[in-house]
């Protein structure tokens, strides 16, 4: 399974018109989350992360690879 897949399989949705072609996903407490292909790599394999509030304030803000790297 890629990290997209599982990006899918978790609920999360493509959204190129609103959040710059940005996997999204809304959690119960009013966080939005978002991943985004780091489009400045060459390997295409660096991924932004990025949790914000409801009002667009951001919390966190990760780039990492998805094959070696976590987040906590």
């Amino acid at each position: 399974m890629t990290f997209t897949d599982a990006l899918i399989a978790a609920g999360y949705v493509f959204d190129d018109e609103n959040y710059d072609g940005c996997y999204v996903k809304q959690d119960s407490a009013g966080f939005i989350h978002c991943y985004q292909e780091n489009a400045d790599d060459e390997t295409d394999t660096l991924w932004n992360y990025v949790k914000m509030s409801d009002d667009f304030d951001v919390i966190t803000e990760v780039t990492f690879n998805p094959e070696t790297d976590t987040i906590n």
